[in-house]
């Protein structure tokens, strides 16, 4: 992984945890002093950070984290139903025993997981496990990218993942679908989840708004 690459991933660590929240200027030479890096490989960061959706550049102010709105949502929404209904369907026949299982270990050690940003990366992990099997590389890549634009959002509700019963037993109800093989159901539960989160995501959008 280049410096650069690891200059993202750490920005987007930052943006998805709250550290630079919507409308964060991303200052070069402070975020250059900060990661003891030079601003070439910062300012590389900082553009696929804008291709990915989570970053915009200003001519005057330079690069913000991006503002979303309850449209944004929708669109996001809309996407990820798409992209990972479509994944989950495909990789279900080909989900190996060794996958399986280790998605049921996350599922179990999301229950058990004390912090909200435990709580993110295993959510991301259980779902990513489910999903590989796809088999198209473009595809993971386009839900990655989706997920991290309203992962801040998701962090936001104290009551999302692992401390609200109902997100466990999405996961429990999506992660039987695949056991079983059975890919119309786990289609359609994953559907449910996410249009679960995208209903906590738009209510602290708008309580940010009021």
């Amino acid at each position: 992984m280049s410096t650069s690459e690891h200059l993202a991933a750490s920005l987007r660590g930052l943006i998805a945890s709250g550290a630079l929240p919507d409308g964060a200027r991303l200052i070069e030479r402070d975020l250059a002093e900060r990661f003891a890096v030079s601003r070439i490989p910062l300012r590389e960061a900082i553009q696929k950070l804008a291709a990915e959706g989570l970053v915009e550049q200003h001519k005057n102010r330079g690069a913000v984290v991006r503002t979303l709105t309850a449209a944004d949502i929708d669109e996001i929404y809309a996407l990820r139903m798409l992209l990972e209904g479509d994944a989950i369907r495909h990789a279900v026949q080909r989900l190996d025993a060794e996958t399986l299982a280790r998605a049921e270990l996350v599922h179990r050690l999301l229950g058990e997981a004390a912090t909200r940003e435990k709580q993110g990366e295993l959510n991301r992990e259980f779902h990513a496990l489910l999903y590989a099997s796809c088999g198209n590389e473009r595809q993971l890549k386009a839900i990655r990218e989706l997920r991290a634009q309203v992962e801040r959002y998701e962090r936001l509700q104290s009551t999302l993942l692992a401390d609200t019963p109902a997100f466990q037993h999405e996961h429990a109800d999506i992660l039987q679908a695949c056991i079983a093989g059975d890919a119309d159901r786990a289609y359609a539960t994953t559907i449910e989840h996410l249009a679960s989160a995208k209903a906590i995501v738009l209510s602290a959008i708008r309580t940010m708004e009021n």
